[in-house]
Formats: C-alpha cells, sequence, structure tokens
C-alpha cells in the first residue's frame, strides 16, 4: 500500500493506492487534520509532491514521527515516463508534471491508447489556485502549457483590484452576455476560461495537425467550471495523486 500526497497552495490532497488502484481518497487543509485521518490506515511507503517548501517538511515530519516512514519527495531530479521537452525545466512545478504524468498513466491504461499516433495530444487542465493547462505530444513528450489565474483569483482580483466591481462568483453567470455588473463579471471569467481551451485545442488542431485531443480535468475548481465547458473530456479528481504514483513506482523498481 502506498500513500501518496499533493500539497498544493489551498489545500493537501492524499491518496492510498493499492498497486495501481487508488483505493481511498482525502483532501484537507492542514498537516493534522490530513494526518489524523489517515492515521486509521495502512501504508508501506509515503510519497509526497509539494509546491509549498514549508509545508512539506511539516508533512514528511509528521509522517515519520507518526508511522515511522521516511517520504520520499518528488523533486525535478527523479525519473519521469515523460520526456520532459521544457527550455526552463528549473521553473518548472512538480505539481505540472504529476498531473501531466497522471494524465498520461490513465491514458496509457485506457482503450483510446491502442489508437495512439503522432496525431495525438494530451491534455492535463488542473483548476487550482493558479489553472493549469500541460500538453502531453506523441510517444510521450511534456511540451509545455498554459497557465493563467484560477477563477477564484480572477474574481478576486477584480474585487480587490478594482474601486467599484462588487464580488461575485460564477454562480452569477447567465449567458454569453451579462446583462448585470454581477454577471457581466461572471461571463467574462467564465468565458475567458473556456476560450482559452478552445483556443488551444483548435491551435493543435491546426498548427499541430492533431486528430485526437484526449483532455483530462482535475482541481478544486473543476466543478465549478466543468457546466461550461462544450468539449468531451475526462473529470479526474486525483489526478494528480496518479501522477504521484506512477512516478513513485518508476523511481522505486
Amino acid at each position: 500500500m502506498l500513500l501518496t500526497i499533493d500539497i498544493g497552495n489551498s489545500s493537501i490532497k492524499a491518496a492510498i493506492f493499492e498497486k495501481n488502484k487508488l483505493v481511498q481518497h482525502f483532501r484537507e487543509k492542514d498537516p493534522p487534520k490530513l494526518i489524523s485521518i489517515i492515521k486509521y490506515h495502512s501504508f508501506k511507503n509515503a510519497v509526497v509532491c509539494s509546491v509549498v517548501p514549508k509545508l512539506t517538511e511539516q508533512v514528511s515530519a509528521k509522517i515519520k514521527d507518526e508511522f515511522n516512514i521516511t517520504s520520499f519527495i518528488l523533486t525535478k531530479d527523479i525519473k519521469f515516463n515523460l520526456d520532459i521537452n521544457y527550455k526552463t525545466p528549473e521553473t518548472l512545478g512538480i505539481d505540472r508534471l504529476c498531473s501531466a504524468e497522471g494524465a498520461f498513466f490513465l491514458f496509457k491504461n485506457s482503450n483510446n491508447f491502442r489508437i495512439y499516433n503522432e496525431d495525438t495530444y494530451i491534455l492535463a487542465i488542473d483548476f487550482g489556485t493558479a489553472t493549469t493547462t500541460n500538453i502531453i505530444e506523441y510517444p510521450g513528450k511534456f511540451i509545455g502549457g498554459l497557465i493563467t489565474p484560477g477563477v477564484e483569483m480572477m474574481f478576486d482580483s477584480l474585487n480587490k483590484k478594482t474601486a467599484q466591481l462588487p464580488d461575485v462568483d460564477i454562480s452569477d453567470f447567465d449567458s454569453f452576455i451579462g446583462n448585470s455588473t454581477d454577471s457581466s463579471i461572471a461571463s467574462g471569467v467564465v468565458t475567458s476560461a473556456i476560450g482559452m481551451f478552445e483556443k488551444t485545442i483548435n491551435y493543435l488542431k491546426k498548427e499541430k495537425s492533431a486528430k485526437d485531443v484526449f483532455i483530462y480535468i482535475t482541481g478544486g475548481n473543476a466543478k465549478k467550471i466543468i457546466p461550461h465547458l462544450n468539449f468531451e473530456f475526462i473529470y479526474e479528481e486525483a489526478l494528480v495523486l496518479y501522477g504521484v504514483s506512477a512516478l513513485w513506482k518508476l523511481n522505486n523498481k
């Protein structure tokens, strides 16, 4: 049994895997609450993906104290299943790589893998504090992607960085053209997010000659935007953790 942990800017996600199967999934705000939950479950190894260094130390220390297990910390120096083709790998977030690794793992274990060829692209979209779109090119090459403010960050910045715009949320979305200030803000945020993905898909099909684009979606804000998407996708709450699990197995053979 393997404990996988994803420490993000807004929350900590964890899952327990038995071989390649996810058997438990958790989400908490702080390490003590997470430990209080997972202490009732058994596992032999622990692996951590984190973008918050202070919490990395705190969580790994608590796992050591509570379970006498030394956590395997994922860094950009480990081996990857994907070929990382990125100009500034030193600035590439490990969470983005794990999201892409998770999408690639799930794709390889799906029926669609039998048609995988040079005309196929895989997208891993993470609706977190920031929204990241990570692109995988045949035969398993991470080529980069897009990073934008997350949905909540866009709403928050419009409210805090202007003198008169109100504090609204995605529930104020009515239609493409908002007929009130609240609905206009919501329409702008939702349409910006949707338009980015549609532009990305169109770019891959036009400029990269993609015939098939398989999209995997995850993240704390995913369920807020999913009802407004008009393209096919697969939602997986534990997408990053699937990637964490796949990387642990690769580096601990």
